[in-house]
């Protein structure tokens, strides 16, 4: 019998959604360790999909006080504490109250010497940590973590910093990067651990929606992201502002910057030319997107790792515009859409979104976005390939 540990941020999260079937086809049993959440809402996916699962609290009376103690006496914190601003400090305090939270969970709930067990993290962050804490004081075959964004490239964190970066790299076994990118990135700052290093692609599933090409006289373009700092909804604003061509835009998606955004998008847009939908399940995106018969995709993060949301445009034909950051050059190129290399961005949106006016031209980007997406991006493949590699003995 085996057992997998997953560690995958919060349950209700779309990628472990996006993942359990698979995780589900090759182990016995799957235990999650989660962060606080909606309980009623973890419940109805614990149900759903045959799991158990236990929520880690960030903070425990217990957790705080084996913290304070490993601040003072533990030789990897103590290490890890030198040089170190107030701010980082609190944030390495984070990791470590909510590791020995979910290490005592492990040892109370999880521990079967007769059960082969992997640990597995969908960030490389405080789940990682927990993970390779447990790797260390139990029998488990086998520690891994996935490596995105916010999670690996330490300058983009608010901190410029991640705690215990060498502990996890020499304790997991391996780590998979969702982008080149990420991948060469680690190779650059941790040049000791090249043989642990995989690069391992999200995918999404097969829509059967596939866009369809017809007459039409005004282009639709969506988004897709949470309306937070980082993901520019600002930009996209001011970049549409300026397009002649007429167009409708719909973000999909919600965030604390919603209410400041919609004000921003009143002031510059003109009215009808824009829908704010909100939050939006995933299994509701390629109806919408038929819907609104959407045609190009829009993507102005300051950073990000490979976009699942660029991936579920594409897997519908959609071909997708993006800023050159991050792994977005591994899923855009010029036959599939538009990759931003300079800052005179209305320009250049402005001559792709006039090619679905020419058909012949917009079908070429259409047909191109689906097969990048069916050679690199589909789930079936990625998700079997890599479940099936943890599962193997």
């Amino acid at each position: 019998m085996n057992q997998i540990i997953v560690f995958p941020g919060e349950m209700n999260g779309v990628f472990l959604k996006n993942e359990i079937s698979y995780i589900n086809d090759v182990f016995d049993k799957v235990i999650v360790l989660t962060y606080p959440g909606d309980k009623t809402e973890y419940q109805i996916i614990a149900e759903r999909y045959n799991v158990d699962y236990y929520i880690v609290p960030v903070f425990s009376f217990y957790s705080f006080f084996i913290s304070m103690k490993q601040m003072l006496f533990d030789k990897i914190v103590r290490s890890e504490k030198k040089n170190r601003t107030f701010k980082q400090l609190l944030y390495m305090f984070l990791y470590l109250c909510w590791a020995n939270s979910a290490e005592k969970i492990f040892k109370d709930k999880c521990v079967d010497d007769n059960i082969d067990t992997v640990l597995y993290s969908f960030w490389l962050s405080r789940g990682a940590y927990a993970a390779c804490r447990i790797a260390n004081k139990y029998k488990v075959r086998k520690t891994v973590s996935r490596a995105h964004r916010y999670d690996l490239y330490e300058e983009r964190n608010s901190s410029q910093y991640l705690p215990f970066r060498t502990f996890i790299a020499d304790t997991l076994d391996e780590i998979h990067f969702i982008s080149e990118d990420g991948l060469n990135y680690f190779k650059g700052k941790y040049k000791d651990y090249k043989s642990k290093l995989c690069l391992s692609r999200l995918g999404t599933k097969k829509n059967s929606y596939k866009k369809l090409i017809c007459e039409k006289d005004k282009v639709c373009i969506a988004s897709c992201s949470s309306i937070i700092a980082v993901k520019r909804i600002d930009l996209i604003i001011d970049v549409l502002s300026k397009l002649h061509i007429p167009f409708l835009w719909i973000h999909l998606g919600d965030g604390e910057l919603r209410g400041e955004m919609e004000k921003y998008a009143c002031s510059k847009l003109r009215n009808g030319a824009y829908e704010f939908l909100g939050y939006v399940d995933n299994g509701e995106i390629s109806s919408i997107y038929e819907k609104y018969d959407v045609d190009f995709f829009l993507n102005l993060s300051d950073s990000e790792g490979v976009p699942v949301s660029i991936m579920e445009a594409m897997s519908m034909g959609i071909p997708a515009i993006a800023r050159d950051v991050g792994g977005n050059r591994e899923i855009i190129d010029g036959e599939n859409g538009l990759l931003l290399k300079d800052t005179m961005y209305e320009q250049q949106i402005e001559q792709i979104v006039s090619k679905r006016f020419q058909k012949e031209e917009y079908e070429k980007l259409v047909n191109a976005s689906y097969n990048i997406w069916e050679q690199n991006y589909c789930d079936e493949e990625n998700y079997k390939r890599f479940f099936d590699a943890l599962a193997k003995i």
